[in-house]
């Protein structure tokens, strides 16, 4: 995605950022949790 930020996208790379930021959180989270319930097992 990140080699699309050229011509017409610099808009929605402007505003969609946070996006891309907070599905990244998500997963990191969502990652964590598995890893812990695996190891508590």
């Amino acid at each position: 995605m990140m080699n699309h930020a050229n011509g017409g996208m610099n808009g929605w790379m402007g505003g969609g950022m946070w996006i891309w930021a907070v599905i990244g959180i998500l997963a990191a989270v969502l990652l964590v949790i598995l890893i812990t319930k695996l190891l508590k097992k």
